[in-house]
Parts: C-alpha cells; sequence; structure tokens
C-alpha cells in the first residue's frame, strides 16, 4: 500500500510521543507466548525488538483494550482529527492484504479482524453477507466508508496497535528503557524490589493494588501443564523454607489491578527443559576458580561458566558461580549493532552447600566487542571471554536458606535461552568429569 503523506507524517509524529512509547514497551512486555506456552528463542534481542505485538488479540470476542491504551487513545484520535487523514485510508493501512505479498502471516489476522472484530459493520442484511464484503474490502475491491458502518473509537484503538505491530518504534538498547524508567518502590542498589509477598500470575504479579507485567527480557514460558506461573517463578515458589523474591518494578508496566489485561491462555505444553541431575557439582563448587567454555559444534554457539572464590565481610569461604550465554556472531544481521547475552550468577557456599542467592540478568555489549570477547582470543584481540558488558541490567534475584545447587541449575536453565539448554548440561559434565 502507497501511503499518502498524511498518514506518513501521522505515522512518524504518533511515533515519537512518549505515550506511544510507553503503550508500545507495555505491549511487547505482555509478550503472549505461542500455542503451548513456551517460547522458542533462537537470536539475541528477540524480546526487545523483534517479538510482534499481535493486534488480533486485542479484537476476540471478550477481549479487553489495556488501560495505557484506553488512556492514550483521546491524544492519539486528536492528532489523527489534526492530521486530516479520513478513516478510509486508516482502515486500508490497518486492515489491507498487499497482493504482492499474499504469504504475509499478518494476512490472516487482518481477516478475522475485518469480519469479527467488530470495527466494520457491513450495511447488508446479514452475517455472511458481511463476511463477503469485508473479504472485499480487504483486498481492494470495494471501499469501506460506502459500504459498512465504521466503530470510530475501535478504529483508533485498531489503528495504535497496527502501528505496534507493524515496530513504527523499535527499542534498540537497554539504556533506552532505564531512561523511561519509573520506580518508585524501596529499590537495592541494582534496582530491585522485594516482591515476595506479590501475587504472581502469568504475565505479571499483584502488589499493593497494582499489577505489575513482569520485565520484557523475563522468559515467561510455563514449565508445567496449566501452570499459573512462568517457570522461574514456578522453581522459586518451589523452594521450601519459601525464600525472598526481588524484581524490577516499573511504573511503566504497572496498572491499577481492577483495570488489569491479560492475554495469556490455558496451554498444556509441558516444559521443553532438561531432566537435571547433579550429585557431583557441589564437590566441583568446592574446587576454586574454574572457567569452562563450551560450545555447540552444530550451532557454534557457547556457554560461558566462571567460578571465583571470594570472602563476605564475617571471613566465610564462598564462590561467584557465572554463567553466560554466547550467541555465535556468523547469526547477527548486518544491522544488529547492540548484542544482549542472558547472564546468571550466584554466590554458593560450600560450607552450607547452597547458594546465599541467585540473580538473572541481562548483559549488553557493542558488537565489536561482544564478537571479539566470543572468539576468546585475548591475545590477538585484547579483549578477555570474560570481560563485563557495558550495560549490566539485573531483572530478578532471590535469597535464601535453601538455594541448594539443583535449584540453581533449573533457575539457569529456565533462564537461558533454548539453544544453551543442552550446552549448559552438557558443561556440567565437563565440571563433574574435572572433579
Amino acid at each position: 500500500m502507497v501511503l499518502s503523506e498524511k498518514l506518513k507524517s501521522l505515522i512518524q509524529s504518533i511515533a515519537t510521543t512518549p505515550e506511544f512509547w510507553k503503550i508500545n514497551y507495555y505491549l511487547r512486555s505482555m509478550k503472549k507466548a505461542p500455542h503451548g506456552g513456551v517460547f522458542q528463542i533462537g537470536y539475541p534481542n528477540t524480546f526487545l525488538k523483534y517479538y510482534s505485538v499481535p493486534t488480533y488479540l486485542f479484537f476476540t470476542p471478550n477481549a479487553e483494550i489495556p488501560a495505557p491504551v484506553l488512556d492514550t487513545a483521546d491524544k492519539f484520535r486528536a492528532m489523527i482529527n489534526s492530521a486530516d487523514v479520513d478513516a478510509e485510508e486508516l482502515l486500508r493501512y490497518c486492515l489491507s492484504i498487499d497482493p504482492d505479498d499474499l504469504g504475509n502471516p499478518h494476512n490472516g489476522s487482518r481477516m478475522y479482524i475485518a469480519t469479527c472484530g467488530k470495527i466494520i459493520t457491513y450495511v447488508g442484511r446479514n452475517e455472511m453477507e458481511h463476511m463477503d464484503a469485508a473479504s472485499n474490502a480487504i483486498e481492494g475491491k470495494i471501499g469501506y466508508l460506502d459500504n459498512f458502518h465504521i466503530d470510530e473509537e475501535s478504529l483508533v484503538f485498531l489503528f495504535i496497535f497496527t502501528l505496534m505491530e507493524s515496530f513504527a518504534h523499535r527499542i534498540h538498547d537497554i539504556d533506552e528503557i532505564v531512561n523511561y524508567e519509573k520506580l518508585i518502590l524501596p529499590i537495592d542498589k541494582y534496582g530491585l524490589s522485594d516482591v515476595t509477598d506479590a501475587e504472581f500470575e502469568r504475565q505479571g504479579f499483584r502488589l499493593n493494588d497494582k499489577y505489575y507485567l513482569y520485565n520484557i527480557f523475563l522468559d515467561t514460558s510455563i514449565g508445567s501443564p496449566i501452570s499459573d506461573v512462568p517457570k522461574t517463578i514456578e522453581i522459586i515458589q518451589g523452594i521450601r523454607p519459601p525464600v525472598q523474591i526481588l524484581t524490577r518494578c516499573d511504573e511503566n508496566l504497572a496498572v491499577p489491578y481492577s483495570r488489569m489485561v491479560s492475554t495469556a491462555t490455558v496451554d498444556f505444553q509441558k516444559w521443553r527443559g532438561i531432566t537435571l541431575n547433579f550429585d557431583n557439582i557441589t564437590e566441583q563448587m568446592k574446587s576454586g576458580k574454574e572457567t569452562i567454555v563450551h560450545f555447540d559444534p552444530q550451532t557454534l554457539h557457547k556457554i560461558f561458566v566462571y567460578i571465583k572464590r571470594g570472602a563476605d565481610e564475617t571471613g566465610a569461604e564462598f564462590y561467584h558461580v557465572n554463567v553466560e550465554q554466547l550467541w555465535n556472531p556468523d547469526i547477527f544481521a548486518d544491522a544488529e549493532h547492540v548484542i544482549m547475552t542472558n547472564y546468571i550468577h550466584g554466590t554458593y557456599y560450600p560450607a552450607s552447600e547452597t547458594f546465599e542467592h541467585i540473580d538473572f540478568s541481562i548483559n549488553q555489549y557493542g558488537r565489536e566487542i561482544f564478537e571479539a570477547k566470543y572468539r576468546d582470543a585475548e591475545k590477538l584481540t585484547g579483549v578477555s571471554i570474560g570481560v563485563y558488558g557495558n550495560m549490566h541490567y539485573k531483572i530478578w534475584c532471590t535469597r535464601g536458606s535453601n538455594l541448594v545447587p539443583t535449584v540453581w541449575a533449573d533457575l539457569v536453565c529456565a533462564s537461558l535461552d533454548v539453544p544453551f539448554r543442552s550446552i549448559f548440561m552438557e558443561t556440567l559434565a565437563v565440571l563433574i568429569q574435572r572433579i
């Protein structure tokens, strides 16, 4: 579809408003999991930059519009009116099928929205005539305004969601999130708040009569059939005695609980993780500093494990245990200038054979530094594989007296993207063989 200059200007104006940024971030953080409730992430930066917001979800029967969209609709409606873009062009932008791209995955959802979304209603006599007319309209055979009644309020919502789905604005790095982040609850030095008493759900949690979405980087895959919470939360909630849970509580991802909207569905697929057996891992933790780099010969992705001895303020011996996933740089698109990795850290105390805490972060690297880190050739590149990211963004932390090595391993597996879980298991096998 060829856009008019008026529509191009309107899209640019809306996409650069602070309100659009916040709605965009909110909807992307909802991240509805595929059927089965399990994400299969195979490329870096996916949740931040590439996971789309399916428009049709908000036009299914009984669907509700999220509060941030409702709260800004009047402003965007005024901008549409001021731009003098007519409803016919908006509808064609949101619903039309490109005849040169009939395989576009959005085509099916646009047909659904046109026929069932109650945005357009055919002036004819029955539902079958409406469906035929809607089909003709999205194929460009007839006009909308001459043949349908238009729900103008719903059209504004549709336009906003379509801009989200088409990536009218793309978040490129963590710095952008931090610039907008609003942390008003008490926080630690990493920006985490105590949410131990929260009521956890599939896409977020209830705390102090507010509903917070989970951070955009948290994989909300479920771990068992009909699970009510993500795998990570399920693991932590299963620890006895109960442990403390801390996470980021960004007000940009918060609404009054009475206005919460969820797109999560009932899913029955079991976790596609790995069966864990760590009978000897405690002994390896005691053995001191250890660096292991293990790779998958098919994908050439790597797992970097680093264990370092330390002592706390009481003089008690502990070990920093760090696990980081390193993507094979050959898969990066040319435009990928920033690379993000999943990073799990824990402090292990050999005297009690438990972790004092385990935390999950995202490390952000400039592409050149990351590629040098991945090469693991410090004498040639001047960059160690252990170099830290230029941004270390902590997502969650758990503290308690019963964080045993198997819990740590479960949380590592749940926090790594799919291609790295089997590599992690092989890495542990290497560690155990060395004791």
